[in-house]
């Protein structure tokens, strides 16, 4: 049974799918700017927030200059992609932006000091976990989604 959080998330992806496809070179510009924000968070530049806004100003010159038009299609398909890549990084973010904690050697996600409704709409979820634990295992994922360190209280 999908939780609040799951229809967030999925709400997000579908969000950043039909914005991208819609908007065409500049939703091809906001996958863009999820790319450098991915490079960015890897080579460990503090506020790597910025690459994001650089994607998206990308994709606002290539549809304000006088380059040669695209067909709708491929414009399209271009848009639709930058868009899922954005929707899958919100909705990564959603379902792995909860606290966690390290209790007697093990890794417990979601925290139990969360609120009773935010932590079984969590551990309910068919997604957060499996979600959490791929964000765990993969460096370059826990890096970008702020999962290193310190888990904050």
């Amino acid at each position: 049974m999908l939780t609040w959080v799951d229809l967030l998330a999925l709400f997000s992806l579908a969000l950043g799918l039909a914005l991208g496809y819609r908007g065409g070179l500049l939703g091809a510009g906001m996958g863009l700017g999820v790319l450098l924000y991915l490079v960015l968070a890897q080579l460990g530049l503090k506020g790597p927030w910025w690459g994001l806004g650089l994607g998206l100003l990308l994709g606002v010159l290539a549809k304000s200059l006088p380059l040669p038009a695209l067909s709708r299609g491929l414009e399209g398909l271009l848009g639709a992609l930058g868009g899922l890549l954005l929707g899958l990084f919100l909705a990564f973010s959603l379902w792995t932006g909860f606290p966690w904690e390290v209790v007697g050697g093990t890794l417990r996600y979601p925290s139990v000091r969360l609120p009773t409704p935010i932590y079984e709409g969590i551990g309910q979820s068919p997604f957060a976990r499996e979600a959490f634990r791929l964000a765990w295992q993969t460096p370059w994922l826990r890096k970008a989604l702020a999962l290193e360190g310190e888990n904050p209280r």
